[in-house]
This record gives structure tokens, C-alpha cells and sequence, in this order.
């Protein structure tokens, strides 16, 4: 049984990034179909006038399902940056990282109190919520950048596709943020909130290794057993 946690730990977040997509567009999907009470005559962020009338309920269900699978991929990629190298202290390692715990509670924040009703703490959560995950993309891309230039002492960093991954996908949400903010337009909403997904996905060969090894390790005691009753 001690082994069996780990290995459902690890293959657990190979799968979180997917779940995390198919519920953010499952929710955004159900809140489009389901009759809203958006403000009249106000420029609100579309998303966020999804979550009023009787789409309320599964705006506010949908995100409280996200927030808590963010956060459990963020400390899986935490938790790799702890194991995989020394070259960054973990105290700036974690500090990155709370950013991202940070707006899981700016995102609950923005799902419970809705536009309708808490203008004000409603857009505090969202702006918070897009902020801090613009931040944690823009500083995690930077630790990943200086892994990659110091990969002959960080080895399992030395892939140079996930850099440029990492560093489209946070190019793409602080762009479309910014313009969302100057021009309050959909599409750039839009691409704004799809993008930390993105972003996500690229955790995930991190986490197939992860658990591609915690398997070989779980395996290894029963074949030195085997082996040991071979010989005898």
C-alpha cells in the first residue's frame, strides 16, 4: 500500500491537466446554454456575466472543481522542481508557486460572488485570479529558462522544447490580459483564460517521467525478491 500511493499520486497528475481543460470548457459550455441575468448597459467581462441567473450554480460548481485541480498540478510541479534540481533555492522555488495558490482563492473568490450582485468583489477575483496566473507563468517560464541555460548541471531540464513552450504560452496569456484590459473585447478573454491550460500541458512529460520512474522503483523490490528465489 506504501507504494501504491505514490504511483497513484504520480499518474493522478499526468491526468489533472486534461481534466482541467474539459471542466473549464464544460462549465463555459453549460453557462452559455443555461439563461443568465447579465447587467444591462455595462461592459462586464463575458465570462464572468456566464456565472449570473440561473447559470449561477454550475459557474460557481464548475470553478470550484478547477481551482483545487490547479492547485494540485501546481505542488506536483513544485514538488518536481524540489527533486530535480539545487541550482534555484526552494525558497524562491515556493514563492513562485504560492502565486498560483493565490489565485485558486481569487478564483473561488470571483465564482461565489456573482456580477450580478458583488460587482466589486466578483471583478476583484477575476482581475486577481488573471493577474497572479500571468505572474506565476511569467516567473516559472524565467526558472525554466535559467534551468535550461544551466542544464550541464540540471540534466533533466535540458529539453529545449519545453522552454519555448512555456515561453509562447505565458507571451500569449500576458498579451491577450493586456488587451483585454485595454479594449474589453471577447476573443481576448478568451484566449486569455484558455492559456494557462496550455501552459499546463507542458507539466505533463514531467509527470510521465515522474511516474514512468516511481513505477520502475515500485517493481524493483519484486524483482530482487525474484531473483533472490531464483538463485536459491
Amino acid at each position: 500500500m506504501a507504494r501504491i500511493g505514490p504511483l497513484i499520486w504520480f499518474w493522478s497528475l499526468i491526468i489533472l491537466p486534461f481534466t482541467a481543460i474539459l471542466t473549464f470548457i464544460t462549465t463555459l459550455i453549460v453557462c452559455i446554454n443555461v439563461p443568465n441575468n447579465a447587467p444591462k448597459g455595462e461592459k462586464y467581462p463575458q465570462i464572468s456575466q456566464l456565472g449570473t441567473g440561473e447559470a449561477y450554480y454550475y459557474f460557481v460548481g464548475g470553478f470550484t472543481l478547477l481551482a483545487p485541480q490547479f492547485l494540485i498540478i501546481t505542488i506536483g510541479r513544485l514538488q518536481f522542481l524540489f527533486q530535480s534540481q539545487y541550482l534555484i533555492h526552494r525558497a524562491i522555488v515556493f514563492v513562485v508557486h504560492s502565486l498560483a495558490l493565490l489565485a485558486c482563492i481569487f478564483m473561488l473568490l470571483m465564482a461565489a460572488f456573482s456580477i450580478e450582485s458583488y460587482v466589486t468583489i466578483h471583478l476583484t477575483g477575476a482581475f486577481g485570479m488573471f493577474g497572479l496566473i500571468s505572474l506565476y507563468c511569467f516567473f516559472q517560464t524565467m526558472l525554466v529558462l535559467y534551468l535550461f541555460i544551466q542544464r550541464s548541471n540540471a540534466p533533466q531540464h535540458s529539453n529545449v522544447i519545453w522552454p519555448i513552450w512555456f515561453f509562447i504560452c505565458s507571451l500569449i496569456l500576458i498579451a491577450a490580459f493586456a488587451y483585454w484590459l485595454i479594449s474589453k473585447e471577447g476573443i481576448p478573454e478568451y484566449i486569455a483564460a484558455a492559456s494557462p491550460f496550455l501552459y499546463l500541458l507542458g507539466f505533463v512529460p514531467q509527470f510521465w517521467m515522474q511516474a514512468r520512474a516511481k513505477k520502475r522503483d515500485s517493481l524493483l523490490p519484486e524483482i530482487m525478491r525474484y531473483n533472490s528465489e531464483t538463485d536459491v
